[in-house]
């Protein structure tokens, strides 16, 4: 049995983040990570010589007094070879065989939707405002959808601002809060930046750090129980009958995944443990990673943005296996100017794998395959109209859905977001660390925010309320 301060469930971003925030406070910690590998969607995996990445495609606001700099500089991630995207181009939109390309900068980047839509000044001046807007409170409850064609009539435009958030958040029309949308929007307007090298370069500076200052990162730790005592949780119980104890506890598992570890409890209500399992899910995520000839296509250092008609609200792949738009996201070359390897990303409802699920990684039925290699199809079909001639390019292929990130990240529904913000239920737009158990605490983009920039601001928020009942105590 060990023993420790803190006990963190978890080694994806947040989890680890918070670990290092507390590490760096003095305390002793431990991350029980269920997987052979950690760091969860911010992980890459290895098919022979290539390194692909799941979850980590580009990051916003690592700029001077950007959004991200601070906490990136206090968890020693800004040592990472990180490079800025094209200034004058970081998104590239692809709508109806028009392109439209994004700047770097706020001022900037209206000032040239200025130019393609001069008739719509008045509304993106104020779109720019929001973008600046510090005053949150009424975004959270402002539906995202309703504002944006409040302010703006060209449903063109529209689509044009919205696209690459396309692979950001779960563009709902009927539930988005304007709060995500902006902070999903705002810190890659302001600057944009790609990591020169995979995930992995993150998630081992962070498990490093962690050790170093006398902390443990374990692997193939499933925590199948949350031991209760009289006044919290006494311990962390794992499939291996390891046990884990700590005075307090950190999940970094979604929401629904964290009230089933308690089991039954005293403390924790069944009001809070409904909320928790039936909030709605987003969105999944499939990604087809492409490895390419060599020498056949030149780094482009921007995304493209490319949607099939002229929708990308309530637009993810669905039963007909329609794909409706994708974001095209090039690796850093190691060296020289060519790609290697290229990742094509389109949202995925869960209902598309649903029937496969339980099924054995590596061995998942015929359909299923077939299913995957549809929307590959598609997907590089679609992907021709920005890149002629990539499927002339490709060596080899590897394809992931939202049951490859049920399976391996354990997320409900494979969702690539947590839960479904809604802007009429503002409970659940920001949900606290706080769980009913005193000693038991949450981290994660179910809580505030999506994305490496959302996760980050909630493992700060996560680490404010541990201070609080550390005190308290």
């Amino acid at each position: 049995m060990a023993k420790s301060d803190i006990v963190i469930i978890g080694s994806g971003l947040g989890g680890l983040e918070v670990a290092l925030t507390m590490a760096k406070a003095g305390r002793h910690v431990i991350v029980l990570e269920r997987q052979h590998q950690p760091g969860g969607c911010m992980q890459s995996y290895r098919r022979g010589r290539l390194s692909l990445d799941t979850g980590l495609h580009y990051v916003g606001g690592l700029e001077d007094d950007g959004q991200l700099q601070d906490a990136f500089l206090s968890l020693g991630l800004m040592e990472l070879p990180w490079m800025r995207m094209d200034g004058s181009c970081f998104e590239e939109i692809h709508i109806g065989g028009r392109v439209f390309r994004w700047p770097q900068g706020i001022r900037e980047f209206i000032n040239a939707m200025k130019e393609y839509f001069p008739h719509e000044h008045k509304g993106l001046d104020m779109y720019g405002d929001l973008l600046a807007s510090t005053d949150e409170l009424w975004m959270q409850r402002t539906n995202a959808w309703d504002y944006l064609t409040s302010i703006i009539s060209d449903s063109l435009l529209i689509q044009v601002l919205s696209a690459p958030a396309m692979c950001k958040m779960e563009l709902t029309k009927e539930t988005l809060p304007l709060f995500t949308f902006v902070h999903g929007t705002t810190p890659f307007i302001q600057s944009s930046w790609r990591l020169a090298g995979d995930g992995n370069m993150l998630v081992n500076r962070l498990v490093e750090q962690i050790r170093d200052l006398g902390g443990e990162v374990l692997t193939d730790k499933e925590v199948v129980l949350l031991q209760e005592g009289n006044s919290g949780i006494t311990s962390a119980v794992c499939a291996d009958g390891s046990i884990y104890e700590a005075g307090l506890f950190v999940s970094d598992a979604h929401p629904s995944v964290t009230c089933s570890l308690v089991g039954e409890s005293a403390l924790m209500k069944r009001i809070f443990r409904r909320r928790m399992s039936t909030q709605p899910n987003t969105s999944g995520i499939f990604t087809l990673h492409l490895q390419l000839r060599s020498g056949s296509l030149t780094y482009f250092n921007h995304n493209k943005v490319v949607l099939a008609g002229d929708n990308c609200w309530n637009a993810a792949v669905a039963g007909d296996l329609a794909v409706n738009g994708i974001m095209i996201s090039a690796r850093v070359p190691s060296k020289g100017e060519h790609v290697v390897n290229v990742d094509i990303l389109t949202p995925m409802h869960w209902e598309v794998v649903a029937d496969y699920a339980g099924s054995k990684l590596f061995h998942r039925p015929k359909a299923y395959r077939e299913t995957k290699s549809e929307v590959a199809r598609r997907c590089l079909a679609l992907a021709e109209t920005a890149i002629p001639g990539i499927g002339d390019m490709v060596v080899k292929s590897w394809t992931s859905t939202p049951l490859t990130y049920c399976d391996y990240n354990h997320t409900p529904e494979g969702s690539a977001f947590g839960f479904r913000k809604d802007y009429a239920s503002p409970m659940m737009t920001i949900v606290s660390p706080r769980t009913q158990i005193p000693n038991l605490m949450m981290t994660g983009q179910s809580l505030m925010l999506h994305g490496l920039h959302g996760v980050t601001m909630t493992a700060a928020y996560t680490c404010q309320e541990i201070n609080k009942y550390i005190i308290s105590e």
